[in-house]
């Protein structure tokens, strides 16, 4: 049993020993200051049972009703919590006091955290914000602004958040209370991390445990692991991420809970050990089998993550389908104090469906989240393996497959594309560019034709003003898969154009076919290569290494490196 909590048990006793009830029930509401989210709560329960059963009033027996709420909500098991919120509720409307409505409607807050529970949740938040405007206890007033705070980053409404913050700065001035400002300044460490401003992150958070030092509130160490070790992924502080994963492992372990597990592995997974990562999903609970509480979604988030980089294509899929009807939703751990994404990002990793990357990647843009689309961008680290397969291939509609398996991305129907995709079918074989030149139908880079007449200076200004016109209109309807090619094959046919006239307009003299083929097809792989390297940097290194290019070239596996490649998919048409 901690100091703290060894404390406030002696003196529940010893109100025990008084007979007085009020006494009795004061001792009892102050024992859940030394209870830490997701403990068990151990005879927290019975004592504030005890102190109900002897309440003098309704007043104080809604407060200990909201108290064993509380408890149970913190100990896991939030079903319980909700009857004695609900019967708290009640009373509280009895009593009609402003003071213990808003205690009140925090324990149902509490009771109903789960993600199903997201509509209660704002309209409750919302009412607690309203009583709590009239009421000058800055402790009520805390609690409301990051009740609402919450719920803003749920839905991700940024402008909610931001004035949410706000209040709570005026808060902190206004209470000059070292745990007002433990609370304010943590909430807005957690918001400079969203948005990639780790040097206000740093002192933001050093303000934190400045303040964390005079305050005994419970979970001030959970507060400072999860901000120190959000700032350890997007620094990629390996020792840190390492000794932030073993932090998070040894408190899962110790106390059963399934979230911070979930947490552990994603740090051990982002710290280059994906092994341990591995072993610590395969002892999570499956996520079927996960109650739909405050903490489903980082948990079932977190494991996908994880099983997808580790190749459990199985646990994968479940954690897709829990995840599912939650699509549009960002997740927040228990707290609200650290961000970790939204559930499209996980569902993107877990299906490669493109819809799904594509609203995560908006979803991000949205709130500022740099760091968190470009990890969408790159697939997270694989599992070593003594076999690698890649995938390279047409896909759906005017799109091709690319990455590793189990981590595939879709890409454009780039012109690189299929001169990669020819040379890796015939590994060891030259192919002259010239020949490679001539693969894809419509406009081409670096065209190896004669210098441009009127004709064909028409025929192209006028395909580059269809292309201005098709590239405002996908832009328009929200289609970006279209813009992009539209956008590639414009910038082709302009550098065709500035290759083809001088100075003035003036036609140049054509150069050698197979100089102007090969620096055509270097430039066309390179920047199909350059794309890939968006998503995984690692598959770009292999094309890198695997596909020389020149006069002739050619695909040269390294045979010390097992690779498969996958050039075949459903439908492909690759000429």
């Amino acid at each position: 049993m901690s100091g703290r909590r060894a404390q406030l048990v002696a003196a529940f006793r010893e109100a025990r020993a008084s007979g007085d009830p009020a006494q009795l029930a004061e001792a009892a509401l102050a024992l859940p200051q030394a209870q830490g989210f997701g403990t068990h709560p151990g005879e927290l329960p019975a004592y504030l049972h005890e102190a109900l059963l002897a309440a003098p009033d309704d007043r104080t027996r809604a407060r200990l009703l909201a108290g064993l709420a509380r408890a149970w909500v913190y100990g896991g098991e939030a079903e319980r919590g909700a009857e004695f919120a609900a019967e708290a509720q009640d009373l509280a409307e009895e009593v009609d006091d402003p003071v213990l409505t808003a205690d009140v409607l925090d324990a149902a807050l509490l009771a109903h955290w789960g993600p199903d529970d997201f509509t209660d949740r704002v309209l409750l938040a919302a009412r607690l914000e309203a009583v709590s405007a009239h009421l000058a206890d800055p402790a009520t007033r805390l609690t409301a602004h990051l009740w609402r705070l919450t719920t803003a980053w749920e839905c991700l409404d940024v402008v909610a958040v931001g004035r949410q913050l706000r209040a709570l700065e005026l808060l902190e001035a206004e209470a000059g209370s070292a745990r007002v400002s433990f609370y304010v300044r943590s909430r807005l460490a957690m918001q400079a991390l969203v948005v990639g401003e780790l040097d206000r992150a740093v002192t933001l958070l050093e303000q934190v445990v400045e303040a964390g030092r005079s305050i005994s509130e419970p979970d001030v160490d959970a507060v400072l692991h999860s901000l120190a070790a959000d700032l350890a992924r997007q620094r990629h502080d390996v020792e840190a991420l390492r000794v932030e994963a073993a932090a998070f492992e040894s408190f899962g372990a110790a106390e059963g809970i399934a979230s911070v597990l979930a947490e552990a592995a994603v740090l051990w997974l982002d710290a280059g050990d994906a092994g341990r990562a591995g072993d610590v999903v395969d002892r999570l609970p499956r996520p079927v089998d996960l109650p739909a509480d405050v903490d489903l979604l980082l948990t079932v988030t977190c494991t996908a993550y994880v099983a997808t980089a580790t190749q459990r294509t199985e646990l994968a899929a479940e954690c897709a389908d829990v995840l599912a009807p939650y699509s549009g939703r960002a997740v927040v751990n228990a707290a609200a104090v650290s961000f970790h994404g939204v559930v499209d990002d996980a569902l993107a990793r877990v299906t490669s469906d493109a819809a799904r990357r594509s609203a995560a990647l908006a979803a991000y843009r949205r709130i500022g989240a740099a760091w968190w689309a470009d990890r969408l961008g790159a697939p997270p680290p694989a599992a070593p393996t003594d076999h690698l397969v890649v995938h390279l291939h047409p896909g759906r509609g005017e799109t091709w497959t690319v990455g590793r398996a189990g981590a595939t991305f879709e890409l454009p129907d780039l012109r690189g594309l299929h001169h990669l995709h020819r040379l890796l079918e015939r590994p060891g074989v030259a192919v002259p560019a010239a020949d490679l030149a001539g693969i894809a139908g419509g406009p081409r880079e670096g065209d190896l034709g004669p210098v441009l007449d009127d004709q064909a200076r028409r025929a192209y200004r006028d395909r580059l003003a269809d292309l201005d016109a098709e590239i405002e209109e996908a832009d328009r309807c929200a289609d970006p898969a279209r813009s992009e090619r539209a956008t590639l094959e414009r910038s082709a046919l302009v550098e065709e154009l500035a290759h083809a006239t001088g100075l003035g307009g003036r036609d140049r003299r054509p150069g050698a076919t197979g100089e102007r083929a090969r620096t055509a097809v270097r430039k066309t792989i390179a920047a199909a290569v350059a794309r890939v390297e968006r998503h995984d940097p690692a598959v770009a290194r292999l094309l890198r290494d695997t596909v020389h290019t020149g006069t002739s070239c050619v695909a040269e596996p390294d045979p010390s490196r097992a690779v498969t490649w996958v050039l075949a998919g459903p439908g492909a048409n690759t000429s």
